[in-house]
């Protein structure tokens, strides 16, 4: 059963931003903006409308929706006004959609395994991480993460154990016989709330190991993710183009962080995002992210 967004708010950039957050965790919903002229034929039929406001720059507005319409901006505890997408999706399902809706659940379906390929700095990646895809945002009780990249620039946040390596686990998974839920043997806790592999056992193995292996491991998580209902986050960093395309065909969504509007602006990178789309399987979804968009909720991360 599908459903709409209805968003009021005036500023232009700040709802394309705010239909683009929405676009990738609800991709079934209808979204729009309340004063468009042009709303869809589509739209105007849907009787489960779910009401988005700018609160800064009036009260609710009066619907039939039978719905509290959700106000965009909340307070982050230090005075300052924000938007809080993590906030604002639980608003909706608990305003619009029940948990057990067909619609959430296929939502959930669609968004088990993801893959962030991050181009900005360490504590920026790990602000957005903890931000827009952190642990509350999986369905499953307990979501993993996964970081295919250099041991130095892996956050040291894991409870560490004999079998916490992200070294161990590559070498595990060379085994054509290692089934998928033995992956979770190989996981311990971190302190943000995911599963983790842990640091590799030296700082280039991830990459001594080879694509291959991590494209093979993203297939097990693939496998993991549907057989056992989990949910995983792989954040990889410093493939190239070629070793980057083998990982983003298992992914549900692919998140891209670029540290500014500008760096699209470049011939290369346009090329680059093109090709990452056309590498997504048929009903995966890509979203481009700016690390300006979210240091107005900044804070400093210690890795």
């Amino acid at each position: 059963m599908a459903f709409g967004i209805l968003i009021y708010e005036k500023d232009d950039y700040l709802y394309s931003l705010i239909r683009e957050r929405l676009s990738s965790r609800f991709p079934q919903a209808y979204i729009d903006k309340a004063d468009n002229p042009g709303l869809s034929t589509d739209f105007k039929l849907i009787t489960d409308i779910v009401v988005l406001y700018d609160n800064k720059q009036g009260s609710a507005p009066v619907t039939n929706s039978g719905r509290a319409p959700v106000p965009l901006f909340s307070d982050d505890g230090k005075g300052h006004q924000i938007i809080d997408m993590r906030r604002v999706y639980n608003d909706i399902l608990i305003s619009g959609i029940d948990e057990q809706n067909d619609v959430s659940r296929a939502v959930d379906d669609k968004d088990r395994l993801r893959l962030l390929i991050s181009y900005a700095y360490i504590d920026e990646r790990e602000n957005f991480i903890k931000q827009v895809i952190g642990p509350s945002t999986f369905a499953s009780m307990h979501p993993i993460r996964i970081d295919l990249m250099s041991g130095i620039r892996m956050p040291a946040l894991f409870t560490h154990s004999r079998n916490g390596s992200i070294t161990t686990l590559l070498r595990k998974c060379a085994d054509k016989k290692f089934d998928p839920n033995q992956i979770l043997s190989y996981l311990n806790p971190d302190s943000n709330g995911f599963l983790s592999a842990g640091k590799p056992e030296n700082e280039d193995d991830v990459y001594d190991a080879g694509i291959d292996s991590c494209s093979r491991l993203m297939a097990l998580l693939k496998a993991l993710c549907i057989k056992d209902n989990a949910g995983a986050l792989v954040v990889a960093e410093g493939w190239r183009e070629s070793e980057l395309l083998e990982l983003i065909r298992y992914c549900d969504t692919l998140h891209i962080l670029l540290p500014a509007r500008m760096c699209t602006e470049d011939t290369g990178m346009v090329k680059e995002l093109g090709l990452f789309k056309r590498a997504l399987t048929s009903g995966a979804l890509m979203t481009v992210h700016y690390c300006e968009d979210y240091r107005e909720q900044y804070e400093s991360i210690r890795i």
